[in-house]
């Protein structure tokens, strides 16, 4: 169990460490002005600093990437999918009913082919720059060490912690709002990530839901949105994370809430 423990917290003590440094870089040599190219080269460095953390970390203890929640390529690839669109149709749905009912209003200010462009890249630059390191951190590496020792159960409680502790530490809870918001999104993701056993089914949700997040905020210029926290409340965490929940103990029956797994 100490073990254990001092790996987690050392994986955990790195990541806070190379977050700092990313923003350090971001402050120093972008500067406060957004820069689609910008944020792209930071999310390759933040996206490489991790992958080189994790495969030192399963050098040292002669442990295989698949023990920590990867599969073949073709499942990966199609619960990255899952994952995906177990977000993507209930927030869309969502947002038709948030619409209909005069919740929200949207104004779209781009034209068609500049938003899509814009969609794409940025998309690109969520999974570098959050979704695959944070995934692999904490839904990957620190799960499958808690779950050696705690059920899953207890596990997804743990993580959910220790991600809030990550997001508090490298300035992501700033606010009243990401205190409520992140707890809940890491019970989701490392839901996600226990019933489907895979890492890539949190990495398709999360890359789904903060790219729609950030691709409606003020910053990107493509939308003005009026009632943005129902919409995010609503369409984007709420019917998502219910339906997704609901979809993934059907797909995945037989899970095991009490259940731990050897690392080997």
């Amino acid at each position: 169990m100490k073990n254990v423990w001092i790996r987690i917290l050392v994986v955990v003590i790195i990541g806070i460490t190379i977050w700092n440094f990313i923003t350090y870089l971001s402050d120093t040599f972008i500067g406060e002005g957004y820069s689609r190219t910008n944020h792209f080269f930071i999310a390759v460095i933040t996206s490489a600093l991790t992958f080189i953390l994790i495969q030192i970390a399963l050098k040292v203890d002669k442990v295989h990437w698949k023990s920590i929640g990867q599969g073949t390529f073709k499942t990966n690839i199609f619960l990255f999918s899952l994952g995906f669109f177990l977000w993507v149709v209930p927030a869309s749905i969502g947002l038709i009913i948030c619409l209909t009912l005069g919740w929200v209003e949207v104004t779209l200010f781009s034209g068609l082919e500049n938003l899509l462009f814009s969609i794409l890249i940025l998309f690109i630059t969520v999974f570098l720059i959050e979704a695959l390191p944070e995934e692999l951190i904490f839904r990957g590496y620190i799960y499958r060490y808690l779950n050696v020792d705690f059920p899953h159960w207890i596990t997804l409680i743990i993580q959910t912690l220790l991600f809030s502790f990550f997001a508090y530490f490298i300035g992501a809870i700033y606010s009243f709002e990401q205190l409520q918001f992140i707890p809940g999104f890491a019970l989701i993701l490392g839901y996600l990530r226990a019933v489907s056993g895979n890492i890539w089914t949190s990495i398709g949700f999360h890359v789904a839901i903060m790219t729609a997040m950030q691709i409606l905020g003020p910053i990107h210029s493509h939308f003005d949105v009026s009632g943005m926290m129902m919409l995010q409340f609503f369409a984007f965490i709420l019917l998502p994370s219910a339906i997704a929940a609901t979809v993934l103990s059907v797909i995945f029956p037989n899970h095991q809430w009490y259940k731990k797994e050897p690392i080997f």
